[in-house]
């Protein structure tokens, strides 16, 4: 099986100058746990909801004056979309993670979670922009 097969997308993106509490929202009103962080249109990095808890809330600071780049994971590991569910596995496994951006060249097509490889089922996430 491919990772296409399983991916959840599109991928929610944003900037690497957003504050933490806009991708709180967007987080929340896409119910997902992770954004991949951009610079110029690029993906560079990501941030999970642990990110959020452990870099902002667990030290006090104020999600608005903080911004994604200062607590992002980088630099962004990623997967090809015709990469095997087993080698996305191993990757998630060695590197700690519990998501993938899956990507073809630059272009972000999706991200593959534990959820997706455990359920062998892809999500279509849904995007709300105000």
């Amino acid at each position: 099986m491919k990772v296409n097969e399983i991916m959840s997308f599109p991928v929610i993106t944003e900037d690497e100058d957003a504050s933490v509490s806009i991708i709180l929202k967007h987080m929340e009103q896409s119910r997902i746990g992770s954004v991949v962080i951009t610079k110029e249109d690029k993906p560079i990095g990501i941030i999970v909801d642990h990110d959020i808890a452990a870099k902002v809330i667990m030290k006090d600071r104020s999600p608005d004056e903080v911004k994604a780049k200062e607590i992002m994971s980088a630099p962004l590991i990623t997967v090809g979309s015709d990469a095997s569910v087993e080698e996305a596995s191993g990757l998630l496994a060695r590197k700690g993670i519990r998501r993938l951006p899956v990507a073809d060249g630059d272009t972000l097509v999706g991200i593959v979670s534990i959820r997706n490889i455990l359920t062998e089922e892809p999500v279509q996430v849904r995007r709300y922009i105000p």
